[in-house]
């Protein structure tokens, strides 16, 4: 090829691309922009499930501690409430969609149905309080990871 033909050659490779590098640029801008979101929306779902798992389970204990204040036996009424708060927070525990392995990592349902068992034991208050406490912590830290873990674009 002469010099001619490298100079059409450049020419048309410039007239095409300034056809086709804008159009290049706005894909490679939508496809980070939706990258972006969709991270976004996967990060606030967990959000959102770290959230429940804190705040059933937190529910669920300040209800079995004060339906077993009294110290009295419970009637009927009160006990089928018992069930349902402890099935209500194991659902939660069992339930999560975004954050399965975290759950299961930190072996939630069993720690919790351990502490379940053994308030109802003892009525402990205090060692319920400290194995909710050590829950609840574990799930805050995993929670606080994923701000941490945050992947740039």
């Amino acid at each position: 090829m002469n010099q001619a033909h490298w100079e059409l050659l450049s020419k048309s490779a410039a007239a095409i691309w300034a056809a086709f590098g804008p159009l290049v640029g706005v894909c490679i801008g939508a496809y980070l922009a939706r990258r972006w979101q969709r991270d976004q929306w996967i990060a606030d779902n967990k959000r959102s499930e770290y959230r429940k798992l804190l705040t059933t389970p937190a529910r669920t204990f300040t209800s079995l501690l004060e339906l077993r204040a009294s110290g009295v036996a419970l009637g009927p009424k009160d006990q089928r409430t018992l069930f349902n708060l402890e099935v209500r927070a194991s659902a939660v525990i069992l339930d999560r969609i975004f954050i399965p392995d975290e759950v299961n990592g930190m072996n939630l349902l069993k720690r919790w149905n351990q502490a379940l068992r053994d308030y109802d034991k003892t009525l402990n208050a205090d060692a319920f309080g400290k194995a909710f406490g050590l829950i609840a912590n574990d799930v805050r830290k995993s929670a606080a990871k994923i701000t941490k873990d945050k992947k740039p674009l």
